[in-house]
């Protein structure tokens, strides 16, 4: 589980865990973007992290995450973790598992790795956990480098 705010900081002046940049306008990570989701990503070199509250306003059905949310969440931490290695992706698939109903107001806890490399794409596995660990949604993501003019079929 990503570490308390406080510990956060701890955990970069040690070295252990790193903020990854945001993109001013980004809905998700954009710090400036007023409609936004204004979230923080960190990662320890392999794994990008980040945690999120989800307001009632952004559920589907009542007290529920609405399962477009859920999939820009982890798209997101997909591509923060290629960002992580330094590389810069655009999605080209994606596919998600959805296990259980992801409510609002409560923490979330997303998280995101790269799986691997081949013939000029990525393939990044995400998660999304609720507080007492259980899996809520799981994908997983076909990503190209971002100067990659054709995504691939």
């Amino acid at each position: 589980m990503l570490p308390e705010e406080a510990k956060v900081k701890d955990l970069c002046e040690l070295g252990k865990l790193q903020e990854l940049p945001s993109s001013d306008g980004c809905f998700v990570c954009g710090q400036d973007n007023p409609s936004g989701l204004h979230i923080r990503f960190f990662t320890d070199g392999e794994v990008a992290y980040g945690e999120y509250v989800p307001p009632d306003g952004y559920q589907g059905y009542e007290g529920n995450l609405h399962g477009g949310i859920l999939s820009t969440l982890l798209d997101e931490i997909m591509a923060k973790a290629l960002a992580a290695q330094g590389i810069t992706v655009v999605t080209g698939k994606l596919e998600l598992r959805f296990r259980q109903a992801a409510p609002t107001g409560e923490k979330l806890l997303i998280k995101g790795w790269v799986k691997s490399q081949k013939a000029g794409s990525y393939k990044a596995a995400g998660e999304i956990t609720g507080e007492e660990g259980q899996v809520l949604v799981e994908a997983e993501g076909l990503f190209f480098p971002r100067d990659h003019q054709e995504l691939v079929n």
